[in-house]
């Protein structure tokens, strides 16, 4: 090795021990300095039992002048304690000698695992995670859990008839009515299905809740995507519950479905059968249709149906009876396609719509028509093949004056006020929030006709129905309290 490589090599040694001994007299104990927090309290919101949380996190700051050691980053609860901590990397509930340099920063990674607690009503855990800097000064940021008591069901098949008692279920795997077996939801049952999960039916669903204990089917997450957005509000978070060929007298009664795929399939069967009825039940949020019918009697009452990528209602043949429903598509996830689409064919083959009513209704959305019938001539050789009528509802759709199956209508046009959003109370598409009942100004106050008044007598809110004039769709107007 020549001198000037042994000289070089000597300087950039004494460089480094130089840099260190610097570094090291650069920590300080002084009583007087603190760390700083991104947050000074984590909270997660509604945690199931026995599953696992999502994982929060948040920045631990050194604004000052001094590097500082963290003597110890602990858990109150310490090992008896339900949270679970990474500080900078590291894992444990009580991690020592943590450095933090000089105007630099470390990330802490939060989640938490609830055990049963043996109630039905929710309970708060709290703990703090405390940090102990070298000066032995201490500082800490709370953590808080909702939790909630849940049963885990994994690929659960119903072969015989079965009620499931109220309270809150996790679907993993998809869950199965099996043929000839009857499941009964009663009011306060609450299914969360995981990513991927669906309903399936080859025997028959009854799901009967209450105006203020609905029957829920919804997605697992309980999270936010962002602060201002619950994954709850993000449509495509579960499958969605598809009703077999031999499934038949299905009930939806009081029942919130929504933001999944998609919302309800009835696959095509013996059209002389009452396949399902839906009453004073909400579905909304899905990513394609969110209700489809193929070939299928099907009877919808008093009900919203809400903002779909696809077709809020689909009807490909068969029967199908909407009253006093509101059919709405706002939805701007993707490209969508409209409220309304009527068939009369499959694939090329004819199935023919006997009948297709909609009476008290609102059908609207953000497109200028948002209702489409793709409906053929089928011919001398089927009678009856495009059977539709409008009677009493607000319409949004390319205008029908003269035609005989439209009765009793006003028209949402687009050059007219209110149209649209504007007939509701709120339709915030920034932050996914809708409240579908109807604004003072909204056309559809006081046009349905009492012939075709469903057997509730109150309105999807709980609103009883007046003896006079009533209104369109599921919501009957009250003033806004301020």
């Amino acid at each position: 090795m020549s001198k000037k490589i042994k000289y070089l090599f000597t300087i950039l040694l004494l460089s480094v021990l130089v840099a260190a001994c610097s570094d090291e007299a650069d920590f300080s104990s002084d009583a007087g300095l603190r760390l700083q927090f991104s947050t000074d309290t984590i909270a997660f919101d509604t945690i199931f039992t026995e599953t696992a949380s999502s994982t929060a996190s948040f920045l631990v700051y050194n604004r000052g002048g001094s590097s500082l050691r963290v003597s110890s980053v602990a858990l109150g609860g310490g090992d008896a304690s339900p949270f679970r901590v990474n500080v900078d990397g590291q894992y444990g509930n009580d991690i020592a000698d943590v450095e933090v340099r000089k105007g630099d920063s470390i990330f802490v990674f939060v989640d938490v695992n609830l055990n049963r607690n043996n109630s039905e009503a929710p309970f708060l855990v709290r703990d703090s995670l405390v940090f102990t800097l070298e000066s032995g000064i201490r500082q800490n940021v709370q953590l808080r859990a909702c939790g909630r008591d849940a049963t885990v069901l994994r690929a659960p098949i119903f072969e015989s008839d079965s009620t499931l008692a109220a309270g809150a279920y996790i679907i993993y795997d998809s869950l199965t009515v099996a043929s000839g077996a009857t499941l009964t939801l009663p009011a306060g049952c609450e299914l969360y299905f995981h990513s991927r999960a669906w309903m399936k039916v080859d025997g028959t669903l009854v799901a009967r809740g209450t105006q203020k204990n609905p029957v829920l089917f919804r997605g697992d997450r309980t999270d936010n995507m962002f602060d201002y957005l619950p994954y709850d509000r993000v449509p495509g978070q579960w499958g969605g519950i598809h009703f077999a060929a031999a499934s038949n007298g299905n009930v939806l009664d009081w029942c919130d479905i929504h933001s999944g795929s998609y919302g309800v399939c009835v696959e095509p069967g013996d059209t002389a059968q009452q396949r399902l009825t839906i009453s004073n039940s909400m579905l909304h949020n899905f990513s394609n249709n969110a209700l489809e019918t193929v070939c299928a009697h099907v009877d919808v009452n008093n009900s919203l149906i809400a903002n779909a990528g696809g077709n809020c209602v689909k009807i490909v043949g068969g029967n199908a009876r909407f009253v006093q429903c509101t059919i709405a598509n706002f939805y701007v996830w993707t490209q969508r396609d409209v409220a309304l689409a009527l068939h009369n064919t499959l694939d090329g083959v004819a199935v023919p719509l006997h009948e297709a009513l909609f009476a008290n209704c609102i059908i609207t959305g953000s497109k200028n028509d948002e209702i489409m019938g793709y409906l053929s001539d089928l011919g001398d050789s089927i009678e009856g093949g495009a059977n539709y009528r409008f009677v009493s509802s607000l319409l949004n759709t390319v205008v029908a004056y003269d035609d005989e199956n439209f009765v009793n209508i006003v028209w949402d046009e687009k050059d007219s006020h209110p149209f649209a959003k504007e007939h509701f109370r709120l339709i915030d598409n920034s932050v996914y929030m809708y409240d579908f009942r109807i604004d003072s100004l909204s056309t559809a106050r006081g046009i349905a006709d009492r012939e075709f008044l469903p057997l509730s007598s109150v309105d999807l809110s709980g609103v009883g129905r007046p003896a006079g004039a009533i209104d369109a769709g599921c919501y009957q107007f009250v003033p806004s309290v301020e």
